[in-house]
């Protein structure tokens, strides 16, 4: 008698290799961000995708190649939303068109962190003690990011459109402004009753950052009206 033929639906399909690793990502960058690089476990990072651990070490050799790799994916997607939106040379110091890049950076930064929550979490937790991973990130991703904005939002101050803050504690106030209501989605929805992934919210959580951090924009587009 022929043997039986496994059911259609139990068939479990073949991954390609590139498949199974950006899943690995995918998955790593949920659970670092929600329990550190400590508290987060490789077993629970292939379970997630349906692998198995030691594809993780073929992939990326150790938990902490795995930590790496997912951490410079996150900040590539995050340079490729951010990238270009800010002029490189502000020589001419063309405050209009500074401030319209601010602000539509300040949007997209907003949708970022609305669809990656995991880039403030993970920030958070290496952020509270000093660590190799911390320095390395600071300095690989982090800094750039931090020196990028410095000098047009110090264009925007001096021309009073931008709000009077240190150009070194706006990095931290926009990045907890625009970050939080995402982290603490479940809070959201509890305290206000509205979804913090809705287009809308994200749409009136970016004005209202824009209507905070560059309060000279509206009189100044008003006035060329």
């Amino acid at each position: 008698m022929p043997g039986k033929t496994q059911s259609p639906s139990k068939v479990r399909p073949r991954r390609a290799r590139t498949d199974i690793r950006e899943a690995l990502l995918e998955s790593a960058l949920v659970e670092f961000g929600a329990k550190g690089f400590d508290g987060a476990s490789t077993r629970a990072i292939a379970r997630r995708v349906d692998a198995h651990q030691p594809q993780i070490n073929y992939h990326f050799e150790s938990k902490a190649a795995l930590w790496t790799a997912a951490v410079d994916q996150l900040f590539g997607l995050l340079g490729q939303a951010l990238g270009g939106v800010i002029p490189a040379a502000l020589t001419d110091r063309d405050v209009p068109q500074v401030a319209n890049a601010f602000a539509d950076g300040i949007r997209r930064f907003v949708g970022f962190a609305a669809e990656h929550p995991q880039l403030n979490q993970i920030m958070v937790h290496e952020g509270t003690a000093v660590s190799a991973r911390l320095a390395w990130m600071t300095e690989t991703h982090v800094k750039p990011f931090f020196d990028g904005i410095r000098p047009a939002w110090q264009i925007l101050r001096d021309a009073g459109v931008a709000a009077p803050i240190d150009p070194e504690i706006l990095y931290y106030v926009l990045v907890g402004a625009a970050s939080l209501p995402y982290v603490n989605a479940p809070e959201v929805r509890l305290l206000t009753g509205r979804d913090p992934s809705d287009p809308a919210w994200i749409a009136a959580h970016a004005d209202g950052l824009v209507a905070i951090l560059l309060p000279g924009l509206a009189a100044r587009s008003g006035s060329q009206q």
